[in-house]
């Protein structure tokens, strides 16, 4: 009986060191590990797709779907009907949702709302000429590979990727967003490209870290944009950008070469005790409304602020 006592002890020890060694194993500390083959699966089906606290396993395709069309002879076009939801999740693959060869190009069409919050994505993502009709909401999230969202469009609903950290190149460009963009608090590590995309509602990029280079060129802001407290350690361009909508830079940081040339500024621009230093420049751009000399901005000694060939308006018609 004796005997009895001193195994049973310490069996239960050795099953609860083990339980605990398979516990720390779970990639991540989340709770959940899943095959991204289930998830392609649901794709595929209309299902629609929540996960929490999970660990995705392997490639997501979004152009695996049964409900595909073909736009023309080199073009298909793949209908992703499931409403598509992660919270707290890691992705260890790549997440694709556009593909092309030589003969033809693959895209997706995000029918309902699609949302990655406070998601870590250890590998590359691409959205290219992805059409999302309701919202997207990338909030909190890090990408630590490359982000591919070129020529994507967005619905009314909107894009959100306030809180989100890029750690390699991100591409935005040719985008047309209908609804509002949300970028506040992001950071970007490497090169972010936003040119010639096109915005219909409110811009939020306030408190954003840029740490490398960043090009707006060719940008049309349909409606007020904001930059209000963010950063720009290297080269920022807005080069023939045209700002329909109130503009604000307020307390932003300019560190190396800013460029605003051929620009038009519709409406009331505000720079008021933004940090210049380096050069910056609004050369051959056309205000409509704010006079650029009266910015109250902090320029450095060092620095170059550059109005050569700008015109401001409103002086004209007080003449």
């Amino acid at each position: 009986m004796s005997k009895i006592q001193y195994i049973i002890p310490v069996i239960l020890t050795i099953f609860i060191s083990c339980n605990n060694k398979v516990q720390t194993e779970i990639p991540d500390s989340r709770t959940q590990i899943i095959n991204a083959s289930e998830i392609n699966k649901k794709i595929k089906k209309g299902e629609d797709i929540t996960y929490k606290n999970a660990t995705i396993m392997g490639d997501i395709d979004f152009t695996r779907s049964n409900d595909a069309n073909i736009v023309t002879a080199n073009l298909i076009k793949h209908n992703v009907n499931s409403s598509i939801v992660f919270y707290d999740c890691t992705f260890k693959g790549k997440i694709t949702a556009e593909k092309q060869n030589e003969n033809f190009k693959t895209i997706s069409n995000f029918n309902k709302s699609v949302s990655f919050i406070n998601c870590t994505f250890q590998d590359t993502l691409n959205f290219t000429s992805s059409y999302f009709k309701g919202l997207v909401n990338f909030s909190n999230s890090m990408f630590q590979k490359f982000v591919n969202f070129k020529s994507a469009i967005f619905g009314l609903q909107g894009m959100f990727f306030n809180k989100t950290h890029f750690v390699k190149d991100a591409k935005f460009n040719l985008m047309h967003v209908a609804g509002n963009c949300d970028f506040s608090d992001a950071v970007f590590d490497n090169n972010i490209l936003f040119q010639l995309s096109e915005f219909d509602n409110p811009v939020f990029f306030n408190a954003v870290k840029f740490s490398q280079n960043a090009n707006f060129t060719k940008i049309k802001f349909n409606d007020d944009v904001f930059f209000n407290y963010s950063e720009f350690y290297k080269t920022i361009q807005f080069n023939t950008s045209v700002f329909r909508g109130r503009t604000e830079f307020i307390k932003s940081h300019f560190n190396l070469i800013s460029e605003f040339k051929n620009c038009l500024f519709y409406s009331n621009i505000k720079f008021s005790d933004a940090e210049i230093y380096g050069i910056f420049t609004f050369e051959n751009s056309i205000f409509y409304i704010s006079d650029p000399n009266n910015f109250k901005t902090n320029i450095s000694k060092k620095s170059d602020y550059i109005l050569k060939g700008t015109i401001v308006l409103s002086k004209k018609e007080k003449r």
